[in-house]
């Protein structure tokens, strides 16, 4: 039996994309194996949303034929489909697939054995209209939460974004398809699926009827035994009133919601080309605190976009202290050729984009904590992910990390709660 392994860079949409490569491996009879482990394929996974990305890509290409030279490396993602040139040069490189035609890939890979030829599948992503079906296959490694991509593409062309170039325009699954998907996750043992999507919040314009993703919720819910539906990143501007409704009335959807925030300054969100006001931003937030109880947002910020001054970041930490989040996924400005930002005068420098990530990342360490110990005394239930040092551990249905006594009754997958009685560790403790 030949064996496949994997890494993947970048976002959970990537991580998505592998794990639903990795099972068309195992339904044709490949062994997946660590990607630290000798194999037969190595399947790198590539992010193209920083330099970094590529940097770290390049070097795990050289490590995989490091490991077997004779193995066939496949690089596949953001990257590949933003230079596949660039990846081919790259010595050791067998075949070359974009953000489209994984689907085939087993196929391609089986093409590799009667050819002595490098073989490149990437296609004109901005000539690909259709959503290109690649369901999981219950194969992940924790039996407790699914990531389900539900659409692909972006329309926004933000001033910092390769993605829409590298993903290309809008595209949405079918109803019927995510429903019949998470029905098969559900008997795999999955109880919480998380709907993900480069662009979710304008899930189904493009699909005849235009379906939202509140009728996605609502399909969903008539599934028994689906403990959990939870939201990747929205945009702001497309939370919907029918969302919100759902979230507000039904605790099977979670109050979770990550809204990317990415700049506390209507100067530099104007640089950024976004398609909101900072006063727009903080009236959804005050919005969706009334109607949704205990409800807990997680955002993005970048720091150090061009011109953006210490007035400007002064101005996003007074935002991030007036809202109060509950974590923040902070990180530096990266130039990405290609993109409006990366030939902006007025550069800032790396130093200073460090300080001010270090900056955000103690606030953000701060928002969890006030909404943690907002939590006890209250109810609080984790679906249990593992079982480690006595104590059954998981998230909360608001995305805080929790733990509960081990009685040896209950397995990964089963929810389980009470009262939150303290924190420790960044875990609520739940008796």
């Amino acid at each position: 039996m030949k064996t496949v392994a994997f890494t993947t860079l970048g976002c959970r949409v990537n991580q998505y994309d592998t794990d639903a490569m990795k099972g068309l491996f195992l339904q044709n009879n490949y062994e997946a194996v660590d990607f630290d482990e000798k194999a037969d394929i190595y399947v790198i996974n590539t992010c193209s949303v920083t330099n970094m990305g590529e940097k770290k890509s390049r070097q795990l290409i050289r490590k995989a034929k490091r490991q077997n030279e004779d193995a066939h490396v496949i690089v596949t993602g953001c990257y590949a489909q933003l230079d596949p040139d660039a990846i081919a040069a790259i010595d050791g490189v067998n075949l070359v697939i974009g953000t489209n035609n994984r689907s085939k890939i087993v196929e391609l890979v089986e093409q590799l054995e009667s050819t002595e030829r490098q073989i490149n599948a990437v296609r004109d992503i901005m000539n690909e209209s259709n959503f290109e079906e690649m369901p999981l296959y219950g194969n992940e490694s924790d039996k407790a939460r699914a990531f389900m991509k539900i659409q692909e593409g972006c329309n926004n062309y933000c001033a910092f974004c390769i993605i829409p170039y590298t993903r290309g325009k809008l595209k949405s699954r079918k109803v019927d398809d995510i429903v019949q998907e998470a029905k098969r996750l559900v008997d795999h043992g999955f109880h919480e699926i998380v709907l993900t999507g480069i662009h979710l919040g304008n899930y189904g314009v493009e699909l005849p009827g235009r379906p939202t993703l509140a009728d996605v919720v609502k399909a969903l819910l008539e599934i028994p035994n689906l403990y959990r539906i939870r939201f990747g990143s929205i945009e702001s501007v497309e939370v919907s009133d029918e969302l919100v409704e759902l979230m507000a009335t039904n605790k099977r959807v979670c109050p979770h919601l990550h809204l990317p925030l990415q700049a506390g300054s209507d100067h530099v969100l104007k640089l950024m080309k976004r398609h909101y006001t900072l006063q727009e931003y903080k009236d959804l937030i005050a919005s969706l605190r009334s109607r949704i109880k205990d409800l807990s947002i997680t955002t993005d910020i970048i720091a150090g976009f061009p011109q953006e001054t210490d007035e400007d970041f002064e101005e996003t930490l007074n935002t991030v202290r007036e809202i109060g989040f509950t974590h923040i996924h902070a990180f530096p400005y990266s130039i990405r050729e290609g993109t409006p930002a990366a030939t902006m005068p007025d550069q800032v420098p790396e130093a200073v984009k460090k300080t001010r990530v270090a900056l955000l990342n103690g606030l953000s360490q701060s928002g969890y904590d006030a909404y943690a110990k907002s939590r006890i005394g209250k109810p609080g239930e984790i679906l249990i992910e593992k079982e480690e040092n006595g104590y059954y551990m998981g998230l909360t249905n608001e995305y805080v990390n929790g733990k509960v006594k081990s009685d040896g009754l209950h397995k990964i997958g089963d929810l389980i709660g009470g009262t939150v009685v303290g924190l420790e560790d960044n875990y609520l403790i739940i008796e």
